[in-house]
């Protein structure tokens, strides 16, 4: 190759590159892309929805004084505005705020639905200490039957020579129902921890309360499951207690019925 080839050929090859998309440039280092922020989605708060059935024909508010209450507190049962719950249970769980008191013992009362029938009545044990108490039908009650309606009482025995009159009591209505298979389908695909939230959605009161109840004995310090608590007590309006703790509580001592 002569020289005048060799220079025709260099300044060939020199345009190609610049032109062709093949061309090689200079390597150039670039700042790596920051990695974008991904906030956490904000937790909804837990929310009951309340199924459409409308309160009991006999409800009387909710909760007597008695004589034997001091301060201005009362004893207040978890339950929606309605008075009823719904429950898939045969032996569903009962909760009830009680204040500071002398009293030691409560009874527990279910009725049938029109007050005709006695269907468990036991007394228990209370805490010394203020706070929302549950009481488990135990497995010598008589299972509570689907599609119906039940009327049940806690009382605090103060003194039982007055009376009921004497006596602060609170009440309440459980229906047993049965669970849809589209619900139960959900139910067995969701964590432990995530199923208060589903049963919330459904309007199954016991098992929303009883499923989260579970998980904060398991992790009392859990700030998350408290929050929970909080939020699904004032979804029902239960401001006033929805910060009060829970108790360890509470065995049968004796069963009457």
């Amino acid at each position: 190759m002569t020289c005048a080839q060799h220079s025709k050929y260099l300044t060939a090859l020199s345009l190609l590159l610049l032109v062709s998309p093949l061309g090689f440039s200079p390597t150039i280092a670039e700042a790596a892309p920051a990695t974008p922020t991904i906030s956490t989605p904000r937790k909804l708060s837990l929310s009951f929805k309340a199924p459409k059935r409308g309160a009991p024909a006999s409800t009387a508010g909710g909760a007597t004084r008695g004589t034997c209450m001091s301060g201005t507190q009362m004893p207040a049962p978890l339950m929606p505005k309605e008075r009823l719950g719904l429950t898939f249970s045969e032996r569903p769980s009962f909760f009830v705020y009680i204040p500071q008191s002398q009293t030691q013992t409560a009874e527990f009362l279910l009725l049938s639905e029109d007050d005709t029938e006695i269907v468990y009545q036991t007394t228990f044990t209370l805490p010394v200490t203020a706070g929302v108490i549950r009481f488990d039908l135990p497995a010598n009650a008589p299972p509570l039957r689907t599609g119906k309606t039940y009327h049940w009482f806690i009382t605090l025995n103060c003194d039982i020579t007055k009376g009921p009159s004497g006596n602060p009591s609170v009440e309440g209505w459980v229906e047993r129902v049965e669970v849809n298979q589209t619900l139960a389908r959900t139910l067995a695909k969701t964590p432990v921890s995530s199923r208060p939230a589903v049963y919330a959605e459904a309007g199954i009161w016991h098992e929303t309360l009883t499923s989260l109840a579970d998980l904060r004995r398991k992790a009392p310090n859990n700030s998350r499951l408290t929050a929970d608590w909080r939020d699904l007590l004032k979804s029902v309006g239960l401001d006033a207690i929805a910060t009060e703790p829970l108790i360890d509580c509470c065995n049968s001592n004796a069963q009457v019925q």
